[in-house]
C-alpha cells in the first residue's frame, strides 16, 4: 500500500475527477495567459482602458483558479491521503491507477504552467518599461531633470507658504 493512502484502492471515478479538475486548471491557467496577452496589447497600445480591464478579467481568473486548486486538493487528499501531493509524484502516489489521460492532463498542466510562468515575467519588463517611459515623458513636459520623483509625505503638514507654489488659484 502506498504512504499516507488510504486503505481502500482510489474509485475510477474520483481518478476521473481528478483529471477534469487537471484539465479545468489548465483551461484556466490558458485563459490567464491571454489576458496577460490582452494586456501586453494594450500597453503597446497605449490603452489605458484595455490594460484596466486585463487587471480586472485577471483577478476574475485567479478567483476562479483558486476554487479549482482547492477542488485539485481535495481529490488529492481522497486519491493519496495527502492533499499537498505534488503534480510531479501522481505516478508514485496513485500507482497503477495513475492511468495514461490522467498523467497527460498533469503535464499539460505542468506545462501551461511554466508557459504562463514566462508571460508573467514578460509581462512584468513591459510594464516595468511602460512606466519609466511614462515617468520621463512627464519629466520633459515638466521641464524635470532626472532626478527621480519622490513622495514626501512631511510636505502636507509643512507651512504651504513657505513652499513654492504649483498652481495659482486666483482667477
Amino acid at each position: 500500500m502506498r504512504p499516507g493512502a488510504l486503505a481502500q484502492a482510489p474509485a475510477a471515478a474520483d481518478v476521473l475527477a481528478l483529471q477534469s479538475a487537471l484539465d479545468t486548471e489548465m483551461r484556466l491557467l490558458g485563459d490567464l495567459a491571454d489576458v496577460l496577452g490582452r494586456q501586453r496589447r494594450g500597453v503597446a497600445a497605449d490603452d489605458i482602458e484595455a490594460v484596466d480591464d486585463s487587471v480586472f478579467a485577471a483577478h476574475r481568473v485567479l478567483r476562479t483558479l483558486e476554487e479549482a486548486r482547492r477542488r485539485r486538493r481535495a481529490l488529492l487528499a481522497i486519491l493519496t491521503g495527502d492533499e499537498d501531493t505534488p503534480l510531479e509524484s501522481l505516478e508514485d502516489a496513485l500507482g497503477d491507477d495513475a492511468d495514461a489521460a490522467l498523467l497527460r492532463a498533469r503535464d499539460a498542466l505542468l506545462e501551461t504552467a511554466r508557459s504562463l510562468s514566462r508571460q508573467i515575467e514578460l509581462n512584468r519588463r513591459v510594464l516595468r518599461q511602460a512606466l519609466a517611459n511614462g515617468e520621463n515623458r512627464m519629466r520633459s513636459l515638466c521641464g524635470v531633470a532626472s532626478a527621480p520623483v519622490a513622495y514626501d509625505g512631511a510636505a502636507a503638514t509643512r507651512d504651504r507658504t513657505a513652499t513654492g507654489v504649483l498652481l495659482n488659484r486666483k482667477v
